[in-house]
C-alpha cells in the first residue's frame, strides 16, 4: 500500500533493556518480550467513556498483553483526543477517520497507523414494527440526527440515492439533542454508535433493523482509528509494533472471551452494565475483523480512504484538497514489516 513519504525506514530501534525483538520466520511479525526494565509509559487519548467499541484495547490492558511489550499503557479521556496527541499530553489517539481527515486539512501532521474496525459505526437504526431497510422508505419519515455537518452529509447522500432531497424528511435533533427512537413520532435515528443503540433497544425489548451507511451510497470508512505524530512514526517504530501487536491479542481474548471483557468493561464504566457490553460485543466484534482477507487486524484500504477523502470534499467537509490515502500506514501493523519509499 502507499506509504507517506516521510514514513522512509528507519534503524531505530529500543534500548536493549526495554525491549527484546525477533521476527517470526516468513511473516514479519515482531514477538516482544519482557525484561527486567521497567516499561515505557504510553498515553492513550479516547474521548470516550470506556465501552465495548475499544474491547481490544482494554483487554490487552486487562490480560498484560502491554506489559508483554515492555508498555505500561495509560489511557485519558480528553473532550479532543487529536488535539491531547497534538499538544504532547498523549502519545496515541483514537479519533475516528473523518476527523483525522479535517484534521490533516487543517495542518495538522497526523497519521492513522491501524484502525480498531473496518467499517463505519454510523447508521440508520429504526424498530422493527416500521423497519427502514432501503433509503427510499426514509421519504416522509421523522429521522433524528446528532446535528453535525458529517451526519447531514451522510442523509443527504443516502437520499440521492433514492433521487430524493432533503426536505423529503423531517429532521428532529438538530443541536445535538435528539428524542428517543422510541417516540412515536421518529421513525429512525442516523446514529453514530449503531453498535450500541441496537445492542440498548434490543435490552429494552424494542427489536430495531438497520441500515448500514456504507450500503447506502456513502463511501466506507472507519470511525475508530489509531493515530500518532508523524515524528513518532518517523522515530518510534518499535514502539508502534508493539502497541498494535499487543492490540492484536487484546481483540482475540475479547473475541474467545465477551463475558470476561465485558464484565471488565462494566467495573471501569458503571454507567454501563455488563449486560449491555456483551449485548453490545456481540453487535460490534464481527466489525473488529478485517474486511479484507489475509490483512492483519487494524489494516486499512488506502484506496476506501481516498474514496472517503473525496466525498468529504464534496460535502464541504474538509478545507482543502489533499492525498487522503496518504493518510494512513500499515508499517506497524503484525505481519506488515517495514516498507521504504523515498520522497
Amino acid at each position: 500500500m502507499p506509504m507517506r513519504p516521510e514514513l522512509r525506514r528507519r534503524g531505530v530501534l529500543l534500548a536493549a533493556s526495554l525491549i527484546c525483538t525477533a521476527l517470526c520466520a516468513g511473516c514479519g511479525e515482531v514477538h516482544p518480550q519482557v525484561t527486567k526494565a521497567v516499561a515505557r509509559p504510553l498515553i492513550v487519548a479516547i474521548a470516550d467513556r470506556p465501552s465495548a467499541l475499544y474491547a481490544s484495547l482494554y483487554a490487552a490492558q486487562a490480560d498484560g498483553d502491554f506489559r508483554l511489550g515492555a508498555l505500561d499503557v495509560i489511557v485519558t479521556h480528553p473532550p479532543d483526543a487529536l488535539r491531547a496527541l497534538e499538544s504532547g499530553a498523549a502519545a496515541v489517539a483514537i479519533a475516528s477517520e473523518p476527523a483525522l481527515l479535517a484534521a490533516r486539512a487543517g495542518g495538522a501532521r497526523l497519521v492513522a497507523i491501524g484502525a480498531l474496525e473496518s467499517g463505519p459505526l454510523e447508521g440508520v437504526v429504526s424498530l422493527a414494527a416500521h423497519p427502514i431497510v432501503r433509503p427510499a422508505a426514509l421519504a416522509g419519515t421523522t429521522i433524528t440526527l446528532d446535528g453535525t455537518a458529517l451526519a447531514t452529509a451522510e442523509l443527504r447522500t443516502m437520499l440521492a440515492t433514492a433521487h430524493l432531497p432533503l426536505s423529503s424528511v423531517h429532521v428532529a435533533g438538530a443541536g445535538n439533542v435528539k428524542p428517543p427512537l422510541t417516540y412515536e413520532h421518529a421513525q429512525a435515528e442516523l446514529a453514530d454508535q449503531w453498535p450500541l443503540l441496537v445492542a440498548a433497544l434490543a435490552l429494552a425489548h424494542h427489536p430495531a433493523r438497520l441500515l448500514r451507511v456504507e450500503r447506502a451510497g456513502v463511501p466506507t470508512h472507519s470511525s475508530l482509528v489509531i493515530v500518532v505524530r508523524v515524528g513518532e512514526a518517523h522515530d518510534d517504530g518499535p514502539l508502534l509494533r508493539a502497541f498494535l501487536q499487543s492490540l492484536t491479542r487484546g481483540q482475540r481474548a475479547a473475541a474467545a472471551n465477551p463475558a470476561a471483557i465485558a464484565a471488565t468493561l462494566a467495573k471501569l464504566n458503571p454507567t454501563l452494565s455488563a449486560r449491555l457490553e456483551r449485548a453490545l460485543l456481540a453487535q460490534y466484534l464481527p466489525l473488529a475483523a478485517p474486511a479484507l482477507a489475509g490483512k492483519p487486524f487494524g489494516y486499512q484500504d488506502p484506496v476506501a480512504w481516498g474514496a472517503f477523502g473525496i466525498w468529504m470534499r464534496s460535502h464541504g467537509l474538509l478545507a482543502r484538497a489533499q492525498d487522503n490515502e496518504l493518510a494512513i500506514t500499515d508499517e506497524f501493523l503484525p505481519g506488515q514489516g517495514e516498507q521504504t519509499q523515498t520522497p
